[in-house]
């Protein structure tokens, strides 16, 4: 009955101060990136009625740091972002994936890739993947 009634408490409490909101917002991405878990992704985006294949993925290197590689590629040619982050910057990025996440739950309902990627995310982009100390773009050679 006592647990009965912590469930009633709990879930009256959830639906009056958003708790399903704050559940709702953290994606498996999201949660593999606080820890960075090894996590992999695989999609498809259409840009000017060409369609771009991605590959993300998320492991811990040797070193210590978790590393980010976003490929998007057409046949044999490809662009690949890889980054380096600290375990320190890694709750900001999950953060940040959360509340976008949260932003654009019906174009992730569409079309879930970008739950991984993390060049969607403005916020992120401008503080860490624009930044040469933490991310390089290779291209494939012709």
């Amino acid at each position: 009955m006592k647990k009965m009634s912590f469930l009633i408490i709990l879930t009256v409490f959830c639906v009056v101060s958003g708790c399903y909101t704050a559940f709702a917002m953290q994606t498996n991405f999201s949660k593999a990136l606080k820890t960075c878990e090894k996590f992999s992704q695989t999609g498809s985006i259409e840009k000017n009625n060409e369609v771009f294949n991605l590959l993300i993925t998320l492991e811990k290197a040797k070193n210590g740091k978790c590393v980010y590689k976003e490929k998007i590629y057409q046949g044999k040619e490809y662009q690949m972002l890889t980054c380096n982050f600290d375990e320190g910057q890694l709750p900001f990025m999950s953060s940040s994936m959360e509340k976008y996440s949260e932003i654009f739950k019906k174009e992730l309902a569409k079309n879930n890739i970008y739950e991984a990627k993390l060049t969607s995310n403005g916020e992120v982009f401008q503080k860490y993947l624009a930044n040469p100390k933490y991310c390089t773009i290779t291209h494939s050679k012709n």
